[in-house]
């Protein structure tokens, strides 16, 4: 038998534990000074919190991990590109941003909730197929430019927009807006757009333009109670039944509806501009009894009388109307801060008996005052607020002049809060400017004269 000592049982075991250190050190590389190992979590932080611009589907798969991605993605200029999916993302801090693909034919962001930015899908020329199935929320929402667009749908509801622009789709509708508040508010030559459901919205605390859509449009906004300032052009048929307060300026032009019914306004900031509606046959305000602007009802062919206006007390810009109108009746009128000018082509008009009653009881507190009866149609001069190029002769004398709100209660010609649409149609007012810049283009038919409006977001 072998007989071993301590000290060689001890060298014998620290030999084993050399090789087996060895071994082990083999089968595991070693961290280099150019590679750390990184924190737990750090890599997912680098891939969804960061700015993205999207060159290929695979920048945007490489996302697909990321349920909340911070920062902006940007899909512009992309060629070739017919499909475009963002898998994954439920919740953007940022814009999304689409614009200027022309091969791009769909794009489908099947788990998006919410955009805390902007959402913009901007002039696509075959881009027919837009899904978004379960957004609910974005802080602006644009479809501009967009011929082939035919279905624009939240099936999930959106409810929280604070801006909205529909722009030159190929959409007859829109499916599934659902918000019962908004800031801006544009829906804008959109040539087969028939019908569109407000009804959810009960107040508008911007600027609202419809404008250069289908002649057929219904709109509907049955529970709206407030708008800051609106203009509606080429309307069929406008439901506001339950509106009660506008805030600024609301003008109506060049629609094809037989009657015009707001019976629930009580009063109107700034001015109110009827004008060019060629089927117009009847007015019915009968709770507004205050105008804050001017009140101006021009060349509206149909219209026979001025009345529809029981309550109204007082206006403080001009009365300025013009038409063929053969009766005047706004029986509580008591105070007209600014001056008047009636101009009508009927004979049956008597303008002794209303100067009787305006001027001669003080009513009418401005010095300009003017009333002609059986004029020619050509004669006639545009009312504040009307389209210069209308059909009638703009250079016989210079409408009543324009000014600003501040001056309006001067008693000299009276200011209209409005700007005159010989210079540009429904433009906006500073507050909605910030948010979307108003650039002239030629383009749809307005007023006679080709004039179009090209309403770009910021």
């Amino acid at each position: 038998m072998v007989k071993l000592s301590l000290t060689s049982i001890a060298l014998a075991s620290l030999l084993a534990m050399g090789v087996a250190a060895k071994k082990k050190s083999k089968d595991q590389p070693t961290p280099s000074s150019s590679t750390a190992v990184a924190p737990t979590g750090t890599v997912k932080e680098a891939t969804c919190e960061r700015n993205l611009k999207v060159t290929n589907q695979s920048d945007l798969d490489a996302i697909s991990n990321c349920a909340t991605f911070k920062g902006n993605i940007e899909i512009n200029g992309l060629s070739a590109v017919p499909n475009l999916h963002l898998n994954g993302v439920e919740h953007i801090i940022g814009d999304l941003v689409l614009t200027n693909n022309n091969d791009l034919v769909s794009f489908e962001a099947a788990a998006l909730t919410k955009v805390e930015g902007a959402l913009r899908i901007e002039n696509h020329i075959l881009l027919n197929q837009v899904q978004l199935p379960h957004l609910k929320a974005a802080r602006l929402v644009s479809f501009s430019v967009l011929p082939a667009l035919d279905v624009i749908a939240f099936p999930s509801g959106l409810t929280h927009v604070e801006q909205m622009k529909v722009e030159d789709t190929r959409a007859p509708t829109v499916h599934g807006f659902l918000a019962d508040r908004v800031g801006t508010f544009m829906l804008l030559n959109n040539n087969y757009m028939k019908s569109f459901d407000f009804n959810s919205v009960k107040d508008v605390t911007g600027e609202m333009l419809i404008m250069g859509n289908n002649h057929a449009l219904t709109f509907q906004a049955n529970q709206l109670a407030k708008i800051q300032k609106a203009t509606f052009f080429n309307l069929y048929q406008l439901d506001m039944p339950a509106l009660t307060e506008v805030q600024n300026d609301i003008s109506f032009h060049e629609n094809d509806f037989l009657s015009l019914n707001m019976d629930s306004v009580e009063n109107i900031g700034g001015t109110m501009t009827i004008a060019n509606n060629n089927k117009l046959k009847e007015t019915s305000f009968k709770k507004l009894h205050l105008i804050n602007g001017a009140l101006s009802i021009g060349n509206n062919t149909q219209l026979t009388a001025i009345d529809g206006f029981p309550a109204l007390k007082a206006v403080h810009g001009t009365i300025d109307l013009a038409g063929g109108f053969s009766k005047y009746h706004i029986p509580s009128l008591q105070d007209v801060r600014g001056g008047m000018r009636l101009q009508t082509t009927s004979s049956q008009f008597g303008c002794a008996d209303i100067e009787r009653k305006l001027r001669g009881e003080n009513v009418v507190k401005g010095t300009t005052w003017s009333c002609t009866a059986s004029m020619q149609e050509t004669n006639l001069v545009p009312t504040m607020g009307q389209s210069p190029n209308s059909g009638n002769n703009n250079n016989k004398q210079p409408a009543l002049a324009t000014g600003n709100n501040n001056n309006k209660g001067s008693g000299n010609t009276p200011t209209t809060g409005n700007t005159n649409m010989g210079n540009a149609i429904g433009q906006l007012s500073s507050s909605a400017a910030s948010s979307f810049n108003v650039m002239a283009t030629s383009g749809s038919l307005m007023a006679g004269v080709a004039i179009g409006f090209v309403y770009n977001l910021i």
